[in-house]
């Protein structure tokens, strides 16, 4: 930083920023990596339902949708 930067006043990027930052996107991988987790859960409890007498139109739907949110994810 120069005396220049002071004179034109400038915003000094500070540190806290930075690590600030970084949390976000820690943050954020840590919720996509929750979000699939949950997803694939759920995906895989559907697929055990499969050929027992749960086995429905609704419950091949729901299956069907879950793969595509996946994917999304």
């Amino acid at each position: 930083m120069s005396f220049r930067d002071l004179e034109a006043r400038r915003p000094l990027v500070s540190r806290q920023n930075l690590i600030n930052g970084k949390q976000d996107a820690t943050q954020a991988v840590a919720s996509g990596i929750f979000q699939i987790n949950t997803a694939v859960s759920t995906f895989q409890r559907l697929v055990n339902a499969l050929g027992t007498p749960k086995d429905t139109p609704e419950l091949r739907e729901k299956l069907h949708k879950t793969r595509l949110h996946i994917g999304q994810l």
